[in-house]
């Protein structure tokens, strides 16, 4: 497994593949995982499937504090990620780039666009999440809010897991809201997939950013007996059927 260390000073895991041959498919897919996950899991691993199949470069990295960098999962935050991605995409990646983002990944993927309008020709939003940590501060209970301020974070735990949401997650969050906009910036092609049985992000929010995006070529695929997950054989296929839509 390959490492990076970023500018921020993070180091985590990456795996670059380059098509062997790129004059056929001239882009590179940049995958970008959710919040307490990894970019190891089947949704991934059948996008980089599907990049070897159609000759595409693939592109897959842990977010700081994610994976093998776990350790420093408080010490990240949405500034954190939105560095990590523009850094792969300027130094990284040569040439054209569709991003594809699962629920966080896909505000980054937002962002990523928004920032490198020359560089992104394409996005695909898989149950993507922007703004979230306005959503969850704005649920927390007073109890919640209460330790937050006395420890800098929330802690839940619960079915054998634990997670944290930190003060300066929430303070990042704010510093990048795009759905709070007029319009989102974002100019290329758009292909959003989400499960309407989605119990973290709201179907509805897909329909929110199809609204709000500038670019006109826009998709929303609404999957009605999906998960946040995304990962069963239905979902997979219907998230490599929207792939298709990026090929020359």
């Amino acid at each position: 497994m390959q490492k990076h260390t970023y500018h921020t000073g993070f180091t985590t895991n990456f795996e670059h593949i380059k098509a062997e041959n790129s004059h056929t498919q001239k882009f590179t897919i940049l995958y970008t995982h959710g919040f307490c996950s990894d970019p190891w899991g089947r949704k991934p691993e059948e996008v980089k499937k599907w990049c070897a199949k159609n000759n595409v470069s693939f592109f897959r990295y842990e977010l700081a504090g994610h994976g093998s960098d776990i350790s420093r999962f408080e010490e990240a935050d949405i500034n954190t990620w939105k560095a990590q991605i523009l850094e792969i995409i300027d130094e990284c990646i040569e040439g054209d780039i569709v991003v594809v983002g699962s629920s966080l990944g896909g505000w980054l993927s937002l962002l990523a666009a928004i920032h490198r309008k020359h560089r992104i020709k394409g996005l695909v939003g898989l149950a993507a999440a922007p703004d979230f940590t306005a959503e969850h501060i704005k649920y927390a209970t007073p109890e919640q809010i209460q330790e937050m301020e006395k420890f800098g974070k929330i802690t839940y735990a619960g079915q054998g897991i634990e997670f944290v949401v930190t003060k300066r997650l929430i303070e990042s969050g704010t510093d990048n809201l795009i759905l709070d906009k007029d319009t989102i910036p974002v100019c290329c092609k758009v292909a959003l997939v989400q499960g309407m049985k989605d119990t973290s992000v709201d179907w509805k929010k897909a329909l929110k950013i199809a609204e709000l995006l500038e670019t006109q070529d826009v998709v929303v695929k609404l999957l009605k007996n999906a998960n946040h997950r995304l990962n069963e054989d239905d979902d997979i296929a219907e998230i490599l059927s929207v792939l298709d839509g990026f090929l020359l």
